[in-house]
């Protein structure tokens, strides 16, 4: 395994649409929000203290492809090849304390997403969603997925800060007050704390919503409010079934 000096920095986000997607893609630092692994969807989430909300997970510098997460760092250069639609290495070194190497939570997701086997093939797609922010999709050839953005986005609306939700813990109805907003739906997710979504809910948007979340087994959860169409994470909170 060849040896690597990491010289690790934060590269200037580019607002130059004409680019070509090889040169979006080194240009970009890029920030991880969902991994697809076996064609079932994992979100980051903050429920795992090993998660840094603020970490940049994914860029290019000079000849080599940094990958960042839960104190690891890994470079891919030994026969890095990039094109306008795919990159493909044939060797990885990591340096870091291998902490989520194996784990349950998002970390060990996102770890298996780039879990190699002889040479890697990365195909991958760069989306506009804003004048400000890019979507990076990279597609192995096992067809597992991980998305990205190109800004850290926190939640899309604060107008769901003041959502209430009620009781908690709860044994099967779950109350959600809303507030007013001229939105016409929300999207309810509940995931466990491995970040695996476990319910997925479309609501019309109204003042009290109840859920019938009768038949999920006992434990903790994170409930996520998002409103349909809006990049990024929504707001979360953290609910106990009895």
């Amino acid at each position: 395994m060849k040896a690597i000096v990491l010289f690790i920095v934060l590269l200037l986000n580019s607002s130059i649409y004409t680019q070509t997607q090889e040169a979006q893609l080194k240009t970009n630092d890029w920030y991880v929000y969902k991994v697809v692994l076996n064609n079932q969807d994992y979100y980051y989430s903050p429920i795992n203290n090993d998660e840094n909300e603020n970490t940049v997970n994914l860029f290019y510098y000079v000849d080599h492809i940094i990958i960042l997460f839960c104190g690891e760092t890994c470079g891919a250069d030994d026969f890095l090849f990039i094109d306008d639609d795919e990159f493909s290495f044939a060797d990885t070194i990591c340096f870091g304390t291998t902490s989520c190497i194996g784990s349950g939570g998002f970390s060990g997701h996102y770890w298996q997403f780039w879990v190699y086997d002889q040479i890697n093939h990365y195909q991958y797609e760069i989306n506009q969603i804003d004048a400000t922010t890019k979507e990076l999709i990279l597609t192995r050839d096992n067809g597992n997925k991980a998305y990205f953005y190109s800004t850290y986005l926190s939640s899309p609306s604060y107008v769901l800060e003041t959502t209430k939700v009620y009781p908690n813990p709860i044994q099967s109805v779950l109350n959600i007050e809303l507030p007013a907003a001229d939105y016409q739906n929300v999207l309810i997710d509940i995931y466990d704390v491995t970040g695996k979504k476990i319910k997925g809910f479309i609501e019309h948007w109204q003042k009290n919503i109840s859920l019938n979340i009768e038949n999920l087994p006992a434990g903790n959860y994170l409930l996520e409010l998002k409103i349909p169409n809006e990049p990024g994470r929504g707001h979360f909170v953290k609910i106990i079934k009895e």
